[in-house]
């Protein structure tokens, strides 16, 4: 069904329910950023199939929101849909509150109140009139697949380096703080606190579930079909209570007279309802955020083991490309299998982290450019092959951007890829404060754009899940605090951080560098106490782009630092016929 067909059938559905507009977004009960296909309803209307985006349909005029990263793909994706694109923190663009009260309020506003999260509802809630109990789509999508549920398997300690037990009573140390009970929707947290994985995500190993916590109990409700026997004696161990996943709203209507910790921007707004009606509400970020944030010992000492074969994957995926190139046939997505055919060679490959981004030349300026194979580019002539990926791992998450140059280019792309792996290097070497955020170092990361009227609209870097989600909160590296991303913690030892910088030129070709960045102690001494960054992701570089002398002294002895480390860690790994081309990818300069 064309985009144009459903959205006459939801506006007629609109008319019948007496609605001035309908918000739609791909979305759970859980307010996750990636979503089991069964809950896309944004995707299925729209044609855009973007990670973030949020839809407003009226009468006559329908919209979506969405950020920096999909502009480029959201423009071919809504051409003749009739929808109009309005570009997140861009100027002359309204956000979707600014948008409903300059023009809907008072007015009748549909959504289904279990896939949006409190925060925002009550917000467009103090301009118009929130209707929330319907669910429209559900009725326009025809061919709409079952909700499918997959395995759920337990970590055992020698991954976790946690005992589910040690967590709760964590947790709770910090609820005494309020002398509440803790309700948590959010499934990344819910797998880390557990000490569970599933697969009811794609691309993400957890499992659709809620928890209640309180000073004596544990109730974790879940697909009991789906429980592993070993997943289900963990529980029993740390005396957690199952229940079964539907069992939830009865479960919270019966909650009376309690005082309940809940984050109200991530919890859905029908059961933030449930929870107001007979308990007091304490708003608060759960405190398994910031402890799943830190990783322990056992997780680091993982997560650089699992970086190694990660990096050898990317290694061959390199040395592949400049061998042959000119020789084979390549495309964009041939390019994506490739790299996936070196990672699935270590055994403790899981899946991948993400979908890979294998895009040349034009197709890098669209950010978060997905090839496939019927729209795959073929790779030929000269330019820029910008290639990010990663992989989940039987002791980790890995995400990694590499951009090689092909054929003859220009000095203006020599001078662009030098820009990016300058501020790449910048943040990866910089030694800052205790109490430091995201914030302060994103401003080191694009002072070499600004300084030539250059800007990337996406963050500098993002906090990574171990064994979770890829993009995990509540660190990371942006220029202004989006409240709505909770990315702009303190960041602290033990936090995992990506750093990536890039460049895009619409219709030329888009250039980025990325890294994994562990935050750890630096100096100290009687007045302060300084954190530094040490890499854990060891692939190299391509140099054959890289104007040396545009590199500081110092910016040049970190590159070669590097890239002995690299060496040394891919040297023992790799295959004898291999070490003669990574002795010239990791050369000195």
């Amino acid at each position: 069904m064309k985009v144009t067909d459903k959205l006459k059938k939801l506006r007629e559905l609109m008319k019948k329910h007496n609605l001035d507009a309908y918000f739609i977004t791909d979305g759970d009960k859980h307010s996750s950023e990636y979503v089991n296909d069964y809950y896309k309803e944004r995707s299925y209307m729209t044609s855009f199939e973007g990670s973030n985006g949020d839809a407003l349909i009226m009468m006559d005029k329908a919209y979506l929101w969405t950020d920096g990263r999909y502009f480029l793909q959201a423009e071919k994706d809504l051409k003749n849909t009739g929808i109009e694109l309005m570009k997140m923190g861009t100027p002359g663009y309204p956000t979707i509150s600014e948008y409903i009260k300059d023009n809907l309020s008072g007015k009748r506003i549909g959504l289904n109140g279990e896939y949006v999260p409190y925060g925002f509802t009550i917000k467009i809630g103090e301009f118009s009139e929130i209707v929330s109990n319907i669910d429209l789509i559900d009725e326009i999508w025809e061919d709409k697949a079952p909700l499918k549920t997959e395995k759920i398997w337990a970590l055992p300690l020698s991954l976790s380096g946690e005992s589910t037990t040690s967590k709760l009573e964590r947790v709770r140390e910090k609820l005494k703080e309020d002398e509440a009970s803790l309700f948590l929707s959010n499934i990344d947290d819910i797998a880390w606190l557990y000490n569970l994985r599933g697969g009811d995500v794609p691309i993400t190993p957890v499992f659709l579930s809620f928890t209640y916590v309180d000073e004596n109990n544990a109730y974790l409700f879940l697909n009991k079909n789906v429980l592993s026997k070993e997943a289900e004696e963990s529980l029993n161990e740390a005396n957690v209570t199952v229940c079964e996943y539907d069992d939830i709203v009865k479960f919270l209507m019966n909650l009376n007279g309690k005082k309940v910790s809940v984050s109200l921007k991530d919890t859905n707004y029908s059961f933030v309802k449930i929870i107001k009606s007979n308990n007091e509400v304490v708003d608060k970020v759960s405190p398994t955020v910031l402890m799943k944030a830190i990783k322990n010992e056992t997780e680091i000492k993982n997560m650089i083991d699992i970086h190694k074969a990660d990096g050898l994957a990317v290694f061959r995926y390199m040395k592949y490309v400049k061998e042959n190139y000119g020789k084979i046939p390549m495309d964009e997505y041939g390019l994506a299998e490739k790299v996936l055919e070196y990672r699935k060679m270590d055994k403790r490959f899981y899946e991948v982290s993400f979908e890979s981004i294998s895009s040349w030349n034009e197709n890098g300026a669209i950010i978060h450019y997905e090839p496939t194979k019927e729209s795959s580019k073929k790779v030929e002539g000269s330019g820029f092959l910008l290639l990010d990926s990663g992989g989940q791992y039987m002791g980790g998450t890995t995400d990694i951007t590499r951009t090689l140059s092909l054929g003859k280019i220009t000095e203006e792309m020599k001078h662009h890829y030098t820009m990016v792996l300058r501020s790449h290097i910048d943040v990866s070497m910089v030694k800052f404060i205790k109490g430091a955020n995201g914030v302060n170092i994103d401003m080191l990361a694009r002072e070499p754009f600004w300084a030539e009227g250059l800007d990337y609209k996406h963050g500098t870097g993002h906090g990574v899940g171990y064994m979770l989600n890829v993009h995990e909160s509540p660190n990371g590296f942006r220029w202004q605090r989006v409240p709505e991303r909770s990315d702009s913690a303190t960041i602290v030892p033990g936090m995992i951080t990506t750093i990536e910088p890039g460049i895009y030129l619409e219709g030329k070709y888009g250039i980025r560098t990325e890294n994994e960045l562990l935050c750890v102690e630096g100096v100290k001494n009687d007045l302060d106490e300084f954190y530094e960054f040490k890499p854990i992701t060891y692939a190299p570089y391509d140099l054959d782009p890289l104007n040396v002398d545009e590199l500081t002294m110092y910016e040049r002895k970190w590159l070669n630092d590097y890239h002995k480390m690299v060496y040394e860690a891919l040297s023992k790994i790799c295959e004898k016929d291999e070490l003669e081309y990574l002795k010239y990818v990791t050369r000195e300069i």
